[in-house]
């Protein structure tokens, strides 16, 4: 911070005063700017979402308007059997998710449970874990009769190789329900945390016991938050694409994400207009859900953090607590662990599916490996994620700066733009972009993908920075405008400096997500771009996968070695803040 002080002191000298400027400032247009680029980006592709469903032919035809895939979508049985099938899976994977994720905080947060830093890592781990490797891993473990778990229950139970089915509606709200649960711990465990125990000390000084504490005092407190966390794990679930597309499908279960793929892209003739009606009653659903939400937290009314007694003090379990500590690892050793070990031996192994030192090979990692296209895949999907962090993290250091350090009037509509991809479902945004950009140059090359990952990073990178931006104080900026500093000069030499270690973070979250991301990719990659997530899920839909895990196993880690250096950058600018 002092060098920041004594560097722009010593170059105020050199700079213009502000009276002496000629023409628009940057501040001035900035906003503006801002505000339309993001609105490219977001409302463009939207609005082609719409126009889409109106339009008699496929993107970039000569075609008339017309009503007809509107009449021909709703009046078809078919939408509204894989509406149900939708809501028939997303309302019980949600309600399990959340009941996982609540567990898991409350004995973290809440309890004696010991290894409490060791659970939660591992949790937050998981969350980072890309889902298409992780999906495929569970096809190799949980297939009917030849699944390694089925094959391993069978050897220890006589008619055990049928109980697990992985392709069926069980496997498909378990896994699902597993997959948002690491999401709902990120969001539940803090209000955990941040929960007053007063209230909690009197009803045990009342005599009530832990449990019956847990359900009248811990439960009504933390409803909002459960609330909230519910409606986004329901939103993620009728967004979700891989799991569905991969274990549904095979077994004619339909949802609503994997009928618009078969229409747009699955059938020998595509049927853009109704894939884009379906994706719009889709984007209608989620968005409306995510105004539920963000409503709920607008208007919570329940203290949990006071002045006094805010320490809480954790529950004792007492032999309890090795169970839940046993639980909790369980939980990772089976669904976190587990799928990528058995994925990185069958990428060894002759024949997929069958685990055995006889068997082992490298002929899969060599052949993958040696492929032109493979190597393309991996560099492309690098320069892509590089690309789109990079251009994604400036993009929303300037929303976050005009939102929360400037009075401009469109602020507020600056930040409902940055934040309306979150409830856009990525399948319905890869068409959108498919539509808006079907007509420029940049179509089928790797820069609309860019475009449509930085659009979809835009919520994530802005919160980011608005939550670090709100806790630094502006007396830094003005000291900086009085000695004659300019505001990109000032924007260099104070915040940059201050706002590194979000930076640093911010652009390795996106990186992950370009990289491990499936839905907002899979309708734009073709000829001209090769994304790793694409590649691993064409070949494992077409019986390739030996080369798919070969795939798989690069791209995770990808994503761990992200994973890794953020929580290393967490941990250092921890350090040096306590210095």
């Amino acid at each position: 911070m002092t060098s920041a002080e004594s560097s722009l002191a010593g170059g105020a000298e050199e700079a213009h005063p502000p009276a002496r400027r000629r023409g628009p400032r940057l501040e001035a247009w900035l906003p503006f700017g801002l505000t339309v680029l993001v609105a490219l980006l977001v409302v463009y592709p939207l609005g082609m979402v719409v126009f889409g469903t109106l339009w008699s032919a496929a993107p970039g035809q000569p075609g008339t308007i017309t009503f007809e895939h509107w009449r021909a979508v709703l009046s078809d049985r078919a939408t509204w059997e894989v509406l149900l099938t939708s809501l028939g899976i997303a309302i019980p994977r949600t309600l399990l998710a959340l009941a996982l994720a609540a567990a898991f905080a409350w004995c973290i947060a809440r309890t004696n449970t010991p290894g409490k830093r060791l659970l939660e890592g591992l949790l937050v781990f998981m969350f980072f874990l890309p889902e298409l490797p992780w999906v495929l891993a569970w096809m190799l473990l949980g297939a009917p009769n030849v699944g390694m778990l089925n094959q391993w229950l069978g050897a220890v139970i006589p008619g055990g190789e049928g109980l697990i089915d992985v392709y069926s509606y069980g496997g498909l709200i378990v896994l699902g329900a597993v997959r948002s649960a690491s999401v709902l711990f990120l969001f539940i465990h803090p209000a955990m945390l941040a929960m007053d125990a007063t209230l909690e000390e009197a009803a045990r000084m009342a005599g009530a016991s832990a449990w019956r504490t847990l359900w009248r005092i811990n439960f009504p407190l933390l409803l909002p938050a459960l609330l909230a966390s519910g409606i986004l794990s329901f939103v993620v679930a009728m967004e979700s694409f891989e799991l569905p597309q991969l274990l549904g499908t095979p077994a004619n279960i339909f949802v609503l994400t994997t009928r618009i793929y078969d229409l747009a892209y699955g059938g020998h003739v595509a049927n853009f207009g109704a894939a884009m009606v379906l994706a719009l009653i889709l984007l209608a659903l989620t968005g409306s859900l995510i105004v539920v939400q963000w409503r709920l937290l607008r208007g919570r009314a329940y203290t949990t953090v006071s002045g006094r007694g805010f320490k809480a003090q954790p529950m004792d379990l007492g032999f309890g607590r090795w169970i839940a500590f046993a639980a909790i690892l369980a939980f990772f050793v089976v669904f976190g662990a587990l799928p990528f070990v058995v994925l990185l031996l069958n990428s060894f192994m002759e024949l997929s599916g069958f685990i055995s030192w006889e068997m082992f090979t490298t002929t899969h990692w060599k052949s993958a490996l040696g492929r032109e296209d493979v190597l393309r895949s991996i560099t492309d999907t690098l320069i892509v994620g590089a690309v789109a962090a990079s251009l994604g993290v400036v993009m929303s250091l300037f929303i976050s700066y005009v939102v929360t350090r400037t009075a401009w009037r469109g602020r507020l509509a600056l930040d409902i733009l940055a934040w309306a991809p979150w409830a856009i479902p990525g399948l319905v945004m890869s068409l959108g972009f498919l539509w808006a950009f079907v007509w420029l140059p940049i179509y089928g090359t790797l820069w609309v993908v860019i475009l449509a990952l930085v659009a979809r990073g835009l919520p994530v990178a802005s919160r980011f920075f608005t939550s670090t931006m709100v806790q630094l104080s502006a007396e830094l900026e003005e000291s900086a405008r009085v000695h004659g500093g300019s505001w990109i000069r000032t924007f260099l030499r104070i915040w940059l400096p201050l706002l590194r270690p979000a930076v640093v973070g911010a652009w390795i979250l996106l990186f992950v997500i370009a990289v491990r991301v499936l839905d907002t990719v899979v309708l734009l990659a073709g000829p001209g771009v090769r994304m790793l997530s694409v590649d691993i899920f064409l070949w494992t839909v077409t019986g390739r996968q030996e080369a798919g895990s070969v795939l798989a196993l690069i791209q995770t880690a990808l994503v761990i070695g992200g994973y890794l250096v953020v929580r290393l950058l967490a941990r250092r600018a921890l350090q040096s803040t306590a210095g």
